[in-house]
């Protein structure tokens, strides 16, 4: 259990990077970094697929990385109703269940996780309030939309903006995620093996087989960054091509782009914010945590034990729109999110050429709303 003392240490590193930014003669400072920290990001909204889990622990035996906490018992709770959401575990997240679990404007929920260590943590009980309609969407090509330190140079995307009228009655703080849709080519990928029975059969004769869908399966990619805004400079006027997101070229083939709007709470706009800021200057997700993570979750058997992150309930307001990227010149991006496999080798043997559309948070044969052929 760290002390207070040593947690203030650990959260040196962001606090002095912000005076560093006055000081003449900056010196390099020490960081004391915690083992066993459990930090847990939760989140539930009025949108099928906006609810999520992730559960990571602090560990410094070479260096300072956050580890997945895998195997935990996780579920959403009605604060009313005692209705349970039980979530499962999917690449190195939690998600519900019921791939259509929403939850409703009024309704009161709260995060229970049951770490394998035996731990129990709860979070304090958050209501669902309205979010602000979106009222217009429009899209701008750029040809060096953002810079991207893996490839360091400028890529090309589009950046899509939105105009909302921020209600006068109230201080309104809002944040933005995304999502994309495009039709994938490429269902199954066998390595060592063939696609055989729904299942891929081991043949060490081949490095891997591609195999193509055998009906419309739609690839849906997420986004990782943050983006909030306040109406504290704004209050009650009409907001203007506010940019909430950007998507890259990573393939050009036409594209859906859902946005989803939240409104928070003003302590849950200051956890986006930090961790906005967190990521934004400190090298990533795998930085020290600031002591404003410490948020709304707690040991109830242990009241001094400090928890890094948040659960967040909030309500979604959607809008869409379809992008043709056929017709660009630039050269695609490759993919660093969801990589699309090149054509498969050529190996001995019969092969089925197609594979069936897997349902997930990835994949779907359903067509998205808002898709335009």
């Amino acid at each position: 259990m760290p002390t207070k003392q040593k947690l203030k240490r650990f959260v040196t590193l962001t606090l002095l990077s912000f005076s560093l930014l006055t000081c003449t003669n900056p010196v390099t400072p020490e960081y004391q970094f915690i083992e066993g920290m459990i930090y847990i990001d939760g989140f539930v909204g009025t949108t099928e697929g906006s609810s999520y889990v992730n559960i990571t622990e602090s560990d410094v035996a070479r260096y300072y990385r956050n580890i997945f906490v895998s195997g935990a018992n996780i579920s959403f709770v009605n604060a009313i109703t005692g209705e349970r959401i039980a979530l499962f575990e999917e690449n190195y997240q939690y998600l519900p269940e019921d791939n259509s679990f929403k939850g409703e404007v009024g309704e009161k929920w709260y995060l229970e996780a049951n770490l394998p260590n035996g731990k129990k943590y709860l979070s304090e009980i958050e209501t669902i309030t309205p979010s602000i309609p979106i009222k217009d969407i429009s899209v701008r090509y750029d040809q060096k939309l953002e810079f991207v330190e893996d490839y360091n140079r400028y890529v090309p995307g589009h950046e899509i903006s939105i105009t909302f009228d921020d209600p006068v009655e109230q201080a309104n703080y809002y944040y933005w995620r995304f999502k994309t849709y495009d039709k994938a080519q490429i269902c199954k990928i066998c390595f060592k093996g063939k696609f055989r029975d729904n299942e891929c059969i081991p043949d060490p004769m081949v490095d891997y087989y591609t195999y193509y869908c055998e009906s419309d399966c739609w690839q849906i990619d997420y986004s990782n960054k943050i983006k909030i805004f306040s109406d504290k400079f704004s209050n009650g006027i009409t907001t203007k091509s506010l940019p909430v997101a950007n998507v890259l070229l990573t393939r050009k083939t036409k594209i859906l782009v859902e946005i989803q709007q939240f409104s928070l709470t003003p302590k849950a706009y200051e956890y986006y914010k930090t961790i906005k800021d967190l990521v934004d200057n400190n090298g990533g997700f795998n930085a020290p945590l600031p002591a404003a993570l410490i948020g709304n979750m707690y040991n109830p058997d242990d009241p001094n034990e400090y928890v890094l992150g948040r659960f967040t309930a909030s309500s979604a307001i959607t809008k869409y729109v379809m992008i043709d990227r056929n017709r660009i010149e630039d050269a695609p991006i490759e993919n660093q999110i969801t990589p699309h496999p090149e054509a498969p080798p050529s190996g001995p043997g019969p092969v089925y050429d197609k594979a069936p559309c897997e349902e997930s948070r990835y994949r779907t044969s359903i067509e998205p709303e808002g898709w335009i052929e």
